[in-house]
């Protein structure tokens, strides 16, 4: 009898995904290249965590409070945690932002929106100083956002875009990272095109 009941938890559907996992990792993929050249390298170097943390976080409903888990990220880095555990933990925040700020009705046209190119308008002169409350705040507010605009697939995956990069910024500045590349994407002369996935 205890097999049966295993067998139907195993084969009951989950909760409905607004995001597939191809979207999910293109949509994190994408961040990193507006992220910080630094982070960004740590990324690709333990790439196989960062898209473990955004697959497993992107498949769960619930966002971590982002503001303390980026700090948090931080200071894992100063106290000098091994960069394979930032990097899954940081591929989770970034999974949690895609879960949270896709409208589960995005479904279908997300997938293709998902390989960009993606339109942003750029680094926060908050998050190159290290501040993650008001990536925090846009974060919070990003889906109510979306569907009171009824944002279209493209607009949706590059606010996805946008609040990643920033974030990504304000983890690594916060932990003393090097701040001068975010000039490049500076928010006020912005909006900036971010490539897409390879086609």
């Amino acid at each position: 009898m205890r097999w049966v009941a295993v067998l139907v938890l195993l084969l009951a559907p989950g909760p409905a995904r607004a995001v597939s996992d191809r979207a999910a990792l293109n949509l994190a993929i994408a961040a990193t290249r507006g992220g910080p050249p630094d982070l960004s390298a740590l990324i690709v170097q333990h790439r196989k965590e960062y898209l473990t943390g955004v697959r497993e976080a992107a498949r769960r409903p619930t966002l971590p409070e982002v503001e303390r888990e980026a700090r948090d990220i931080a200071r894992s880095i100063l106290a000098r945690t091994p960069f394979a555990e930032v990097v899954r933990r940081t591929g989770a925040l970034v999974g949690g932002v895609i879960s949270a700020e896709i409208p589960s009705g995005k479904a279908d046209g997300i997938e293709p929106a998902s390989a960009g190119p993606y339109r942003i308008a750029g680094v926060t002169a908050a998050a190159a100083s290290g501040d993650p409350a008001p990536v925090a705040a846009s974060i919070s507010r990003a889906r109510a956002d979306l569907e009171s605009a009824r944002a279209d697939s493209d607009a949706t995956a590059a606010r996805v875009v946008y609040d990643a990069t920033n974030l990504l910024w304000a983890i690594w500045t916060a932990a003393g990272g090097d701040a001068r590349p975010a000039k490049k994407f500076d928010e006020r002369n912005g909006p900036y095109v971010i490539a897409g996935a390879p086609r």
